[in-house]
């Protein structure tokens, strides 16, 4: 299997298969994972995890030794120093969690929820700062029957995001009927779109992406 940007990710020698829900939830928990990557796979003092993620000493000392209590963190050595001996530790390289033991569901319906909760917060705070007038949301119906909302004037003027001097902020739900070699077509134009974006070093603002495709079943 192949990451997005198209290369193959190294075999995995050093992995570690979860049984344990309360583990298996701080492994699939992007906001946690955030705080163990940087021990996956490599040694690391908690002042030199918390220098890389921008955090301070104390908050990542509890940190790693609440995943040190989960048992997905271990102290592997002590180097002596004058005052207090400096502490390695290291997480496996990568983590396995069967379906059985979280579901997919959790797992998605936990991190969508938490990113949704950002992206809403800081959507209507960007909305509310840069977008000048008397604007409200206007509820109609498409031709195609389907009910929605956008940002527009009393008088149906809506608010075109990809105006130069709009805020860069786009949202909205959308269903579409489409046979499956569409909905595919769709599904690698928009991969195609994004991947360029992934794993970059850059300098400037960062931006929250969210994007699903998926049959609607009800």
């Amino acid at each position: 299997m192949t990451d997005p940007r198209g290369s193959s990710p190294p075999p995995l020698t050093d992995v570690e298969v979860l049984a344990d829900g309360h583990r298996a939830q701080v492994v699939t928990d992007r906001v946690q994972l955030r705080l163990l990557a940087p021990f996956m796979g490599r040694e690391r003092t908690v002042s030199q995890v918390a220098a890389q993620l921008g955090v301070g000493v104390t908050a990542m000392y509890k940190a790693t030794q609440r995943f040190m209590r989960l048992g997905v963190l271990r102290e592997t050595r002590r180097e002596a120093r004058p005052g207090r001996a400096l502490r390695y530790y290291r997480a496996p390289a990568a983590f396995f969690t069967p379906f059985t033991v979280i579901s997919l569901e959790q797992i998605g319906q936990h991190n969508r929820a938490s990113h949704l909760e950002r992206f809403e917060r800081n959507f209507a705070r960007t909305v509310r700062r840069d977008l000048h007038g008397r604007w409200g949301a206007l509820t109609r119906v498409l031709p195609s029957g389907e009910p929605f909302y956008d940002v527009a004037t009393q008088g149906g003027v809506s608010w075109n995001p990809l105006d130069d001097d709009s805020p860069i902020v786009l949202s909205g739900w959308n269903v579409l009927t489409l046979p499956p070699a569409e909905a595919r077509a769709l599904q690698r134009e928009i991969m195609a779109v994004i991947v360029p974006y992934l794993n970059r070093r850059a300098e400037g603002q960062n931006y929250l992406l969210g994007v699903f495709i998926t049959p609607d079943e009800g």
